[in-house]
């Protein structure tokens, strides 16, 4: 496999993007991971994103959530982890809520990133507001036609290798032809299941997710049809980018959160 080329989404960022602000996207999260002790305390840092489904549940992706061998530490327990909400700036603002749990998809695959998507269960009630809103989501086994144009938002890193902007950023891509995509990522050992979906601007390059964005909403003419999930580079011209497509999670997601709440 040559999966030392394919860029997880938490590695990404959007790239060609423009500055927004959360009003304009209320229904975005941080997903803010636990880094080193500095000067005596924990700090956070945002990793990835997640999109609110319910007043106790948002949605990301599975990869987000994994055990990393580098500091030992198991990252699907909710200790870790806080969730922003409601600012456009990934250093400060909004609300923050602890974690009760994190429900990774019990199929996820972390080699070929099939079935990548997590329910995250916050410790109270999200308080709704301009700036925090529950997601609509696809309805289960519907489809969006290739060339149809989206949105992709978060606070990844605007070019590959580059920083992250302190303020959430979004660009348009259009859904890409499944079997286009299918037979570009074979020359990269990858496999694009029923569960992903792509979008990019193909053979223009540019605009993509990126180092950062993982978890976040692909959007559909106000309705949230993906997650960012991974990549060839960021903005390549020739690989889009690979969301896990919700038609085909609605059963799972919905079970998964009356299940625990």
């Amino acid at each position: 496999m040559a999966w030392s080329l394919i860029v997880p989404a938490q590695f990404t960022r959007i790239v060609g993007g423009y500055p927004t602000t959360i009003d304009q996207y209320p229904i975005i999260g941080q997903m803010l991971r636990q880094q080193d002790m500095w000067a005596g305390s924990l700090q956070y840092a945002q990793h990835c994103a997640g999109v609110i489904v319910t007043s106790r549940h948002l949605i990301s992706t599975a990869h987000c959530f994994q055990f990393d061998a580098i500091s030992g530490r198991n990252y699907a327990l909710p200790k870790y982890w806080k969730v922003r909400l409601g600012s456009s700036f990934r250093t400060g603002g909004g609300s923050l809520y602890n974690l009760k749990n994190i429900i990774p998809h019990e199929g996820f695959n972390k080699s070929y990133y099939f079935n990548d998507i997590a329910v995250v269960v916050v410790d109270k009630p999200i308080k709704s507001n301009m700036n925090v809103k529950q997601s609509k989501i696809i309805q289960k086994g519907l489809s969006v036609k290739p060339y149809s144009g989206c949105v992709v938002a978060g606070w990844g890193a605007k070019e590959f290798n580059g920083a992250q902007p302190d303020q959430l950023h979004y660009t348009f891509v259009f859904i890409i032809n499944r079997n286009t995509c299918v037979e570009r990522y074979k020359t990269k050992q990858a496999v694009i299941d029923d569960g992903m979906i792509c979008a990019g601007m193909m053979d223009v390059g540019g605009l993509d997710a990126c180092v950062g964005d993982s978890g976040g909403p692909l959007i559909h003419k106000g309705i949230v049809i993906g997650l960012v999930s991974f990549g060839y580079s960021c903005g390549h011209n020739y690989y889009p980018g690979v969301y896990t497509n919700l038609a085909h999670y609605t059963d799972w997601i919905n079970k998964t959160t009356l299940a625990y709440k």
